[in-house]
């Protein structure tokens, strides 16, 4: 029987991928299943899934990380779901621990584990890369305890929601909020995301746990101070997602309470998008382009999930 079905979203990830099923297939918890999604990569990526023997759908373009992650979740059946980065390394107790606090309490609807950044697979890490989700007063998201010693002890305790780098789900939580069926929002395309979800399930009264004794590693390229060393649509995508974001989710009375700090922070991106990231102007116009499904998509959580205030529990 799968309890757990693990599910990777791959585009191009001939340097990470074998060693990231590697430490898969070697986790402790048997009742696991294994899903590649290939957007179209034109490396070996495939080829190296298929030596390990892993099932691998294979799609003709890149369709987007939120709109493969929809279809392995049409593909599989299982009680969890562990939504994983190729470039992330698990532990062999990571998905035995995530199983065993869900067991435990049927309102813990997902959970993470605390992940050690590393920039190459030689080295030894001496920084945490994150520990679950919190949300900043200006609404911008952050990772738990990133950048702090590993020689720190963490506790297990409940957070805002779990990184979309490992974030461990409970499949009817995900059906839960699904919005037409819809769980991670296909118009977001990727980044962002799994904020997405965490809010709605915060929404939906949904608990998110950190589980301290599970643990990775995380080769993260996309973090502060690193911005320019992604490519110039994946910049413009996290500013959109930005907006995207708070249109589908905010709650007004929360939103003019934060209002200081959110205006200020919106001058600051823009005034950094002026001056060093023209490219990503573009993002001011798809919001605009996206507004109306967006608003529709807000009335449905309005509708649905009108409790918002455990959410704001997590924002700092």
């Amino acid at each position: 029987m799968t309890t757990v079905s693990i599910h990777i979203v791959t585009y191009n990830s001939k340097a990470h991928i074998k060693r990231c099923l590697l430490c898969v297939k070697k986790q402790t918890y048997k009742h696991c299943s294994v899903l590649v999604v290939d957007n179209a990569s034109s490396d070996t990526t495939v080829n190296i899934c298929a030596s390990l023997r892993v099932r691998v759908i294979k799609n003709t373009k890149n369709i987007g990380y939120a709109a493969a992650h929809n279809q392995a979740l049409q593909a599989t059946k299982s009680t969890y779901v562990l939504t994983l980065n190729p470039d992330v390394f698990l532990e062999p107790t990571f998905v035995q621990h995530l199983v065993f606090h869900l067991n435990s309490d049927k309102q813990i609807g997902s959970a993470c584990g605390v992940l050690s950044r590393i920039d190459t697979v030689f080295d030894t890490p001496k920084r945490i890369d994150g520990a679950g989700l919190f949300m900043r007063k200006n609404r911008r998201q952050g990772l738990r305890f990133e950048n702090d010693a590993t020689t720190n002890s963490l506790n297990t305790e409940y957070i805002f929601g779990p990184d979309g780098a490992a974030a461990f789900y409970r499949r009817s939580m995900l059906k839960d909020i699904a919005i037409k069926k819809e769980v991670f929002d296909e118009d977001f395309f990727m980044h962002k995301e799994d904020v997405d979800v965490a809010w709605r399930a915060q929404r939906a009264g949904w608990k998110s746990l950190v589980v301290s004794e599970a643990k990775a590693l995380h080769i993260r390229t996309f973090r502060a101070g690193k911005r320019n060393v992604v490519s110039p649509a994946l910049q413009r995508m996290s500013l959109r997602n930005r907006y995207l974001l708070l249109i589908k989710n905010d709650n007004l009375a929360y939103y003019f309470r934060d209002l200081f700090p959110i205006v200020l922070y919106d001058i600051a991106i823009f005034c950094y998008v002026l001056c060093f990231e023209k490219t990503s102007f573009g993002a001011y116009r798809e919001v605009f382009s996206l507004w109306s499904k967006m608003m529709e998509k807000r009335k449905y959580i309005q509708k649905n999930w009108p409790n918002s205030q455990q959410a704001y529990t997590y924002f700092y």
